[in-house]
């Protein structure tokens, strides 16, 4: 009589196969979840970077005063509307205010304060904005200059 051998088995059986394939969807299901919010975060900051740029060139304008920055802000108060390369709709508001001071003329010492809002993308009813304040003195005449 020969000895009886058993066989090991080859392979996998459908029980672990199908514990594998659950392992894996769970895992896919994770990094995609990871992904998507991972976009999310990436268009928000190269939102939150244009509109950053928006206010900044907004404020260096009214710093420099050649004939073109002084012209837009004939106004106290006011608001326009530009859109980047992904076509996300930005709004820029900005006023200026006098801080008073002892001296004669209330223009002296100026402050600008520019609001850039765009649509917020996880909530359509919603906005988010970024807020800049700058300072601007001037010159007073008795200088001279």
């Amino acid at each position: 009589m020969r000895g009886s051998r058993q066989v090991a088995p080859h392979g996998f059986t459908v029980l672990e196969a199908v514990f594998a394939s659950a392992i894996l969807a769970m895992g896919l299901s994770g990094v995609f979840q990871l992904s998507v919010v991972s976009m999310a975060a990436n268009q928000h900051q190269r939102n939150l970077a244009f509109a950053s740029g928006l206010a900044q060139d907004l404020a260096e304008c009214w710093q420099v005063r050649t004939n073109i920055c002084l012209s837009m802000f004939q106004g106290s108060q006011q608001a326009d509307a530009l859109s980047n390369e992904a076509g996300v709709q930005f709004e820029r508001s900005w006023l200026i205010k006098s801080i008073s001071t002892q001296s004669q003329n209330p223009q002296l010492l100026q402050t600008l304060q520019i609001t850039v809002k765009w649509p917020h993308q996880d909530k359509p009813d919603s906005s988010a904005e970024l807020h800049w304040h700058i300072r601007r003195a001037s010159t007073p005449t008795w200088v001279g200059l």
